[in-house]
């Protein structure tokens, strides 16, 4: 960590720099303040937003680049990634920092300073591959950040489902939903700085990062999505492109759940400008036919000799290559826009529009795409997927669970299942024939003596603690004891500690000791459309998402009817809402019904803060439309029984 000596050094060469006022780019209404809280503000470990600051970085990993220009015509696709990305840093990024001095203040930057800093960045990336020509210097562009900030509030909200803008994204399985997004010259008044009048829809592309962690220090927040994207479809993916290739650029960030500490911060690219010119000449292009070769979008199939359960490829057309099928399904409206598989020269097929999981099989001569975003850790988990511990070998007592399309998709299925058998240590996948296995937790070693030869096809991995993940703060009753973590130990779970807290949901598992039921016939409240149409979904729909999908739907969905409850409600064990001091800080209750009729909701998160609600609890107990008092809502916070707040 930066010394403070260093630090008051580093503030008086800051306030030289800044003699003159940078311009600002993301707009004002952009809200970063949970992610500045919790990657510096309220994080104990985060000194501050400098290379210096992030606890998990030590000087000496910082490694400096001495001008070498990187051909990437001559490298691997790891190779090459590994020049430009090592660790969790980028080369030489520590010594642009500290020349350039980005932020006046390295606890609290300001959006025009974040700003200014991505365009320096960037650019010492695009220098290491020869790119210093003016023409090669990417610039901020206002319109462009404003865009990004449009197309996550259509995406992330419902501020633009209203008659003016008819269509939702609610529901979608399409990442890009809202990417051509633009308010009328009225509406996007508020966003505009002075000098702008109104942005045009300009052509351009759209890349969708959700590798970074709302958790991580400006610093080196957007190296995560850069270095996670390069290392998985190289310098000439088609999420890649734009980083080295356009000449202007606007991002947004999104805290995906802003109560929780380790959530991702999806990065939403827009970029514009004349696609420049490519030094390097791309290895596989006589390969072409095989890639999908669309800019943002990688060009290499996620999942190799594998198509998912579902296939459809009855299209009724005939298609020429990959870049084709892709064209071919994403005008198709009965495809979904998530997957899609390649056979080599013979044909295309789709999957159902609703369909969110790959389910894989073995399929020869083909290859399978997932056009989502791919993420790097799960659980506060990851592994290093170029470097397993062991190739051909397994680790004793070995535990095959289900099967995946990949190591990271196994990683992913095995810490969404919380098998209560497989440790956090140790896991195998098989690419003959997709098997994912775990191991318990008395396999506290997989050293060669501690290993089987075991076909070519196994790949063991030692699972190690993602640096940015934090420990989450409450445990459910019940809950008796914690795992721990070090990180000098990265095997071991993150871990918690027990507090008196309002008990959230954690959807891996009914609260132990509370007797619960549910049927996967019950309906619950999912959503009223605009026409008042209510939709509902059932408790068998909501246990077969994935555990972040369910968690979302239960934290989020917390709406109420006279007919309807909502999923914490009706689907406790889905849930994990069983136990009866269970409390959601989004839940909503009755608070008073105004002359005009206007009915008044309050959430338990507000209730916790205020001052008087001792007295609330007592005497809010009238009910409406399915809401009722405090007291029942928010038992933890209300103190009913021998729940505490």
């Amino acid at each position: 960590m930066k010394s403070t000596s260093s630090a008051l050094v580093y503030l008086l060469l800051s306030a030289t720099t800044w003699a003159t006022p940078l311009e600002q780019y993301t707009p004002d209404l952009a809200d970063w303040t949970t992610q500045n809280d919790k990657a510096v503000l309220n994080n104990l470990k985060n000194t501050d937003h400098s290379p210096d600051g992030v606890f998990w970085i030590d000087e000496s990993d910082w490694l400096p680049w001495d001008g070498t220009v990187y051909n990437a015509s001559e490298y691997s696709r790891s190779e090459f990634a590994q020049k430009i990305c090592t660790g969790n840093t980028i080369r030489g990024l520590r010594e642009v920092f500290y020349d350039n001095n980005p932020f006046s203040d390295i606890v609290n930057p300001t959006k025009a300073e974040v700003d200014n800093w991505h365009m320096i960045a960037v650019n010492h990336v695009r220098a290491m591959v020869g790119y210093t020509e003016d023409e090669y210097q990417i610039q901020p562009d206002k319109c462009l950040h404003i865009r990004a900030m449009w197309s996550d509030e259509r995406m992330n909200t419902r501020k633009w489902d209203t008659d003016d803008y008819p269509g939702t994204c609610l529901e979608t399985t399409n990442p890009h939903c809202g990417a051509g997004f633009m308010p009328s010259k009225e509406d996007q008044q508020p966003y505009l700085p002075d000098d702008i009048d109104e942005c045009p829809k300009l052509a351009g592309s759209e890349g969708i990062f959700n590798s970074a962690k709302s958790n991580i220090p400006w610093s080196i927040k957007w190296a995560r999505p850069f270095c996670y994207t390069l290392g998985a479809e190289g310098f000439w993916g088609g999420h890649t492109g734009p980083w080295f290739h356009r000449g202007r650029f606007g991002w947004s960030w999104w805290d995906q759940i802003p109560d929780d500490t380790n959530s991702n911060a999806n990065l939403r690219t827009k970029w514009a400008g004349a696609r420049l010119t490519n030094k390097y000449i791309d290895p596989q292009v006589t390969a072409g036919d095989h890639l999908v070769l669309v800019e943002n979008v990688d060009p290499n199939p996620r999942f190799s000799s594998v198509q998912c359960e579902k296939a459809n490829y009855d299209l009724g057309v005939e298609v020429n290559n990959a870049t084709h099928c892709y064209h071919t399904i994403m005008d198709n409206p009965d495809c979904g826009k998530r997957f899609m598989t390649y056979v080599y020269g013979l044909g295309c097929a789709c999957y159902p529009v609703d369909m969110d999981i790959c389910v894989p099989a073995n399929a020869a001569n083909r290859g399978t795409w997932d056009f989502n975003p791919r993420v790097s850790s799960f659980d506060g988990l990851m592994i290093d997927v170029e470097n397993p511990l062991w190739k051909g070998r397994r680790c004793d007592n070995i535990q095959w669970k289900t099967k995946s399309g990949d190591a990271t998709q196994c990683l992913e299925k095995l810490m969404d299942a919380q098998y209560p058998d497989c440790a956090r240590n140790f896991m195998t996948w098989n690419s003959a024939n997709g098997g994912c296995a775990c191991y318990p937790p008395e396999q506290t070693s997989c050293e060669k003596s501690d290993t089987v030869s075991d076909g070519w096809g196994r790949m063991t991995y030692e699972l190690m603690v993602d640096p940015s993940y934090e420990p989450p703060t409450t445990l459910p009753p019940g809950t008796t004891s914690s795992p721990t973590t070090s990180t000098d130990s990265p095997t071991t779970a993150p871990s918690v500690s027990p507090t008196k807290s309002p008990v959230e949901a954690d959807t891996s598992s009914p609260t132990a000791g509370v007797d619960c039921t549910q049927s996967d016939d019950d309906e619950f409240l999912y959503k009223v459309k605009n026409n008042d149409k209510v939709v509902t979904k059932t408790c068998g729909w909501l246990a077969n998402k994935s555990k972040s999908k369910k968690r979302k739907i239960c934290k989020k969905t917390v709406a109420h009817m006279i007919e309807y409850a909502p999923p914490q409600v009706t689907c406790k064990i889905a849930c994990n809402s069983c136990h009866p001091c269970y409390e959601n800080p989004k839940s909503k209750w009755f608070y008073k019904k105004k002359k005009n009729g206007e009915v008044v909701l309050k959430t338990c998160k507000y209730l916790a803060k205020n001052t008087e609600k001792d007295q609330l609890c007592d005497d809010r107990t009238a009910t409406n439309g399915g809401y009722s008092g405090p007291a029942v809502h928010c038992p933890a916070t209300c103190g009913v029984g021998s729940c505490e707040a």
